[in-house]
């Protein structure tokens, strides 16, 4: 399994960002009402797309504009 979405998704910055909150995956997860912190921890690494939903909620928990971990392509 690679990391079909890691292109749009700046995985480092995201981790760096969450570790400097002192969030955990289950913190992450708990706070964006997902169901378990692999979904969350699946965002972040760019193994599944995040829904505008997901990326706005991440913006708002870690205090931080999203296009600083999400690269938006609209079609």
């Amino acid at each position: 399994m690679g990391n079909r979405y890691s292109k749009y998704v700046n995985t480092e910055a995201l981790k760096k960002a969450r570790k400097i909150k002192g969030f955990s995956h289950r913190d992450m997860s708990k706070l964006m009402n997902l169901k378990s912190p692999a979904s969350y921890y699946n965002i972040e690494n760019g193994l599944v797309e995040a829904k505008i939903s997901h990326i706005n909620a991440i913006s708002k928990i870690l205090k931080m504009p999203s296009s600083k971990f999400f690269n938006f392509k609209v079609q």
